[in-house]
């Protein structure tokens, strides 16, 4: 099942009209059918993450997403951005083939109106915190559409509407596309000779897997890896500028 996290209705109704979801009783308002549940959190990161643990702990979730709208500097009112980082030090691994663009993401406790940010929300941090305790970090996903810049409102039904409608097309093929990845296999004799040749850490293994699950999601060739030793650092990064 996937699953789909936003801190308040309008956000995703469209999502949940298109799956044609249905309320169900529960502590949370929650829509779903067999294949998609949508939750409604509430604002802030200590909502998004117990409403995010709430549906982990109680269905049976391979993939989740938190969907919803930021604000923004940078960018301009209605652009759509698949999250690479959360503050300082949280990292979603992206290694699904996808449509958007990406960016990094500031998560604050309160309304943010001032600062030079280039996406700013109040979920996400607590969102990804509470996934990474239950799903692998490649299924988990933070998806933000440019509200305002900086400004504080309240978004309507219809400014909602033409907000999201031009991306649904592509948020909704997203969604149906991780389902085909859940049994997925890369060529594990690849990765473990190169980290005996070239005596690889444990990180420098793991930071390798995903670059070589990317690639080979996305249908590009693994490059022939055949230098010989220098020391551990550089073997690494060398492997890493062949791939």
């Amino acid at each position: 099942m996937k699953a789909i996290v936003s801190a308040f209705y309008k956000e995703v109704a469209p999502i949940i009209k298109h799956y044609k979801l249905k309320k169900i009783n529960s502590p949370f308002d929650i829509f779903k059918n067999d294949e998609i549940i949508v939750i409604i959190s509430g604002i802030g990161k200590i909502n998004s993450a117990i409403a995010t643990t709430y549906l982990l702990n109680n269905y049976d979730i391979d993939f989740i997403i938190n969907f919803g709208i930021a604000g923004s500097k940078s960018f301009k009112i209605g652009e759509i951005f698949l999250i690479n980082k959360i503050n300082k030090n949280l990292y979603p691994d992206i290694l699904y083939s996808h449509p958007f663009n990406e960016s990094e993401i500031i998560c604050s406790d309160e309304v943010v109106t001032d600062g030079n940010f280039k996406l700013v929300d109040m979920e996400s941090e607590g969102f990804f915190k509470a996934s990474t305790k239950f799903l692998p970090l490649e299924n988990i996903f933070i998806l933000k559409i440019v509200s305002d810049n900086l400004v504080c409102f309240r978004p309507n039904d219809d400014f909602m509407d033409n907000l999201i409608s031009p991306h649904l097309k592509n948020i909704i093929s997203f969604i149906d596309s991780l389902e085909k990845k859940e049994e997925f296999k890369f060529d594990e004799n690849y990765l473990e000779n190169l980290v005996k040749k070239y005596h690889l850490s444990f990180s420098q293994r793991e930071i390798l897997k995903n670059r070589i699950i990317y690639l080979t999601l996305n249908n590009i060739p693994l490059a022939k890896v055949d230098f010989e030793p220098i020391n551990k650092k550089k073997n690494f990064e060398k492997i890493l500028s062949l791939l």
